[in-house]
């Protein structure tokens, strides 16, 4: 299934995607079988909600009811997780990427060492927002960039988990643009640099896993407008997904509603040669295999 969080008649909904409509999930339940409209509710129900939401999609599959419709192509999509417990942000995690940053290192005499198990930092829920929607040029930032990276959706909770059933605690998956204001991140300051409102497009939708069995087995591309500015795999990442929610769950647990970025591909436009970077008016586009498309206008801060 793609779930996806969407705002209609003022409420927030969970709904499914089929075809081109969305399929507003509770309109086509019976009353005692109401699923939560908060995705980390739903996430919380485990699998009887997940079964709720599946016998939903059958119906609307087999009688198309119009009344459980909103088109897609107008719907107000969020993001599939509106307020995420925790925002997870894999660093360093692609060799290529690893290169890029030593090179750039070694003209500031920085060591940039291959980390030795997971590098994570956190990200906040106010710089998250949807599919679509804008993503804010602040004032105060001279080089804006985007990096499209795969990103699990953790569905139960997982306190030392072992690497082999790790993946039995991932509800699904989707994509996050990490986008970076280079020029703060360059004096040291990762959280501010990437903290700013709408700095957390995630999307379109989370697609469970059972149609993703190897999350390890995808093509990413990110795009600055029609311009392919990053490309690589996931069986190149340093630490898989397993390996991520393994190490972390020795830290602390990870919760449903939780979400895991695999870290930025190889490319991001800052360590283009010129840098290719981000300039209002511009479309940012992040594409995973068997998910989708994210994209978001970048406009000019309002103040």
């Amino acid at each position: 299934m793609k779930l996806v969080s969407y705002r209609l008649d003022g409420s927030v909904r969970i709904g499914a995607v089929v075809g081109d409509q969305v399929a507003h999930l509770n309109a086509l339940l019976p009353t005692g079988e109401q699923i939560p409209g908060d995705m980390v509710e739903f996430l919380k129900g485990g699998e009887p909600i997940m079964a709720a939401a599946g016998r939903a999609v059958d119906r609307f599959a087999k009688d198309k009811p119009a009344a459980a419709a909103t088109p897609l192509a107008g719907c107000d999509l969020l993001s599939p997780v509106p307020k995420p417990g925790k925002i997870l942000m894999g660093g360093r995690n692609y060799l290529r990427h690893l290169d890029e940053l030593r090179k750039e290192g070694t003209s500031r005499g920085e060591k940039i060492i291959t980390p030795p198990m997971p590098h994570i930092f956190a990200k906040y829920h106010n710089s998250v927002t949807g599919h679509g929607k804008p993503i804010v040029y602040p004032k105060i930032v001279k080089q804006l960039d985007l990096e499209g990276e795969l990103t699990a959706v953790i569905g139960k909770t997982a306190y030392w988990v072992d690497e082999k059933d790790a993946l039995d605690y991932v509800a699904g998956y989707t994509i996050m643009n990490d986008v970076s204001a280079r020029c703060l991140q360059a004096q040291g300051l990762l959280t501010i640099s990437k903290g700013f409102e709408t700095f957390c497009p995630i999307g379109p939708w989370m697609v469970t896993k059972d149609e993703i069995p190897d999350p390890q087995n995808l093509t990413v591309r990110t795009y600055l407008n029609d311009l392919e500015v990053c490309k690589a795999h996931t069986s190149e990442m340093l630490f898989t997904i397993r390996q991520f929610i393994a190490s972390l769950s020795r830290v602390f647990p990870l919760e449903p509603g939780d979400v895991l970025a695999t870290g930025s591909p190889p490319g991001p436009g800052m360590y283009h040669d010129p840098p290719i970077l981000a300039k209002i008016g511009d479309m940012m586009r992040v594409e995973v295999e068997k998910i989708g498309t994210l994209s978001n206008p970048v406009i000019a801060a309002a103040r």
